[in-house]
């Protein structure tokens, strides 16, 4: 089996050998050049307008987290609805239906070794001077958490024009200060880690002049598969998407 052609083939058949394991046990790595680079410059230059996100203030998972939230498909609220994601690049709505392939999610869970089925999530996200996330777990670990689909993976795409080096997802230990790995740059990469309740990571404050552009995926392991609909009956039916059409019609 092998990933779509837009995506680096030798990257990924190499996450194995770069993976790295936490003292607590959850896995963990970096992968550089994810996509081919004629199409990863397509998807910088068509990358969601963040003036357009919603900012993001709050405690949760035991940090305070500050960043603005774009287009997002969230299994959780909507399962299988992929029509806010509707008004990205034909692009972007490409590599969302990777994503969401079973082929893909295969393959990624074979490489990586966590075990996975379903894609849980896929959010724009940016963040710019300010913008942090303090060290935290995420809800698919926490015994409060209310909802019924639990990530097993966390898959965290960067998509800076430049090779920044600030601003790197970090995983650290229980003590949410000695970090053990950082993502080294921001362009053309990806970070991931198996989700366990002692997998705290967070992002470092942005400062004056700086830039994340990020999108933020997590998968799950369901006992059947939760596929993302894009059939024309679905769109025609969705709530979600009369509401877009609506809301369409009336900035005319």
């Amino acid at each position: 089996m092998q990933p779509p052609s837009v995506i680096n083939i030798q990257t990924l058949n190499a996450i194995r050998d770069n993976q790295k394991t936490a003292p607590a046990g959850f896995r963990y790595g970096f992968i550089e050049d994810l996509f081919r680079h004629d199409f990863y410059q397509r998807l910088v230059a068509t990358f969601p307008d963040p003036k357009k996100f919603k900012l993001i203030s709050k405690m949760s998972g035991g940090g305070h987290k500050k960043f603005y939230l774009g287009p997002e498909y969230a299994a959780n609220r909507t399962p299988g609805c992929g029509c806010a994601l509707l008004d990205v690049s034909p692009e972007w709505q490409k590599v969302f239906r990777i994503c969401n392939s079973p082929k893909f999610i295969s393959y990624l869970s074979e490489k990586t070794g966590v075990p996975c089925n379903s894609l849980c999530n896929f959010g724009f996200t940016y963040g710019n001077e300010g913008c942090h996330q303090e060290a935290h777990v995420d809800g698919a670990v926490r015994a409060d958490d209310p909802n019924e689909i639990k990530a097993t993976l966390a898959l965290l795409l960067y998509f800076n024009p430049e090779k920044s080096e600030i601003g790197g997802t970090y995983v650290c230990l229980p003590d949410r200060e000695t970090i053990i790995m950082q993502a080294p740059h921001l362009f053309n990469s990806a970070f991931y880690f198996e989700q366990h309740p002692d997998a705290w990571h967070g992002f470092p404050e942005m400062p004056a002049g700086a830039e994340r552009h990020l999108v933020s995926l997590t998968y799950s392991l369901e006992h059947k598969p939760v596929p993302v609909n894009n059939s024309f009956l679905h769109r025609l039916t969705c709530k979600y998407n009369l509401k877009r059409i609506v809301r369409q019609l009336m900035r005319k």
